[in-house]
């Protein structure tokens, strides 16, 4: 069955994040307190009502030349190291937005500090309550579309009837959805981040670490965060991701879905290594059409004083993005 044709039975849906800070939105610019700012790493943020999923890569062609080629080689690996992906459940409160639980590429939490947003018409702003940066960030939405966001958490082989927990997450925000699958052995991870806590040390040095073998450099970085462009009719094709070799594929295939008789739980059965696989997904949102406006509301007078303004201000208006 097509995701989108699935009617499930609900939970009640409790929304943590307003709805102006849901669906997609690219990064256009970092701005940092020593004077700086970066314009060029690639970062996407999908939001549904209380899932994120994160992914910032380097430049497509800086990606593209540092594909590894040798998991036994390490210094193939740093550069794919240092990407990052994850999902996590959001929290709204006190006009700040913090992130918990979830999981992520990295072995520590970039990103400690939560965030101060406001936005204003298809820009939002997201300030770094410490002053360290700021961050500009545009919706890619426009238009009614599904909003969906679904949270994995576990699978069973229908072979061998074995069931065990996996960690992932899908948000479909219209023409954009991001997809996070965690590590198959995430103990592995783990183990590691526990080492990393205490020495300070982050991915990129577990990997260079000469005592670790070809098969734990693959297994530590066997994590998927993909963002995929299409619609929710016929699919989505990848288009950024931590992995060069999801590039043009399928972000995944939503004819692959069923209802299960628990509220709130939609699966998905999938084959993976030649073994028959069902996903059991909570659901976070679900919205078959969701008003993705790059509009934002003002007051009266701010409308007046545009309007009146107009031959001034609107001189070299344009949608950016």
């Amino acid at each position: 069955m097509h995701l989108l044709d699935c009617s499930p039975e609900l939970l009640t849906q409790t929304t943590s994040v307003p709805a102006w800070m849901q669906g997609a939105f690219q990064r256009r610019c970092i701005s940092f307190a020593d004077g700086l700012s970066d314009s060029e790493t690639r970062v996407f943020w999908l939001q549904s009502d209380n899932l994120t999923i994160d992914l910032r890569l380097p430049l497509l062609t800086e990606q593209l030349q540092t594909v590894p080629a040798n998991y036994a080689i390490p210094r193939t690996l740093l550069p794919q190291a240092d990407y990052e992906g994850w999902y996590a459940h959001a929290q709204w409160a006190d006009e700040q937005l913090s992130w918990l639980d979830g999981c992520a590429n990295q072995l520590h939490n970039r990103w400690p500090e939560p965030a101060l947003l406001q936005r204003i018409g298809n820009c939002m702003v997201e300030f770094a309550p410490s002053g360290a940066y700021v961050e500009d960030w545009r919706l890619l939405n426009s238009g009614n579309g599904p909003l969906i966001g679904l949270e994995l958490e576990s699978e069973t082989d229908l072979q061998s009837g074995e069931q065990y927990p996996r960690r992932g997450a899908l948000i479909i925000c219209s023409d954009y959805a991001g997809l996070v699958i965690d590590r198959k052995d995430p103990s592995v991870a783990v183990q590691y981040a526990d080492a990393a806590e205490h020495s300070g040390s982050m991915l990129r040095d577990v990997i260079a670490d000469p005592s670790l073998s070809a098969e734990q450099r693959q297994l530590l970085l066997d994590f998927e965060t993909s963002v995929g462009f299409g619609n929710g009719k016929d699919g989505y094709r990848v288009v950024h991701a931590l992995n060069t070799a999801r590039y043009g594929e399928s972000l995944i295939d939503l004819h692959s879905f069923s209802v299960s008789h628990e509220a709130g739980i939609v699966l998905q059965q999938v084959e993976v290594a030649g073994r028959l696989i069902e996903r059991r997904f909570r659901i976070d949102s679900w919205y078959p059409q969701f008003d993705f406006s790059a509009a934002t509301p003002c007051s009266t007078e701010a409308v007046e004083w545009m309007r009146k303004e107009d031959q001034t201000l609107g001189r070299y208006k344009k949608h950016l993005l």
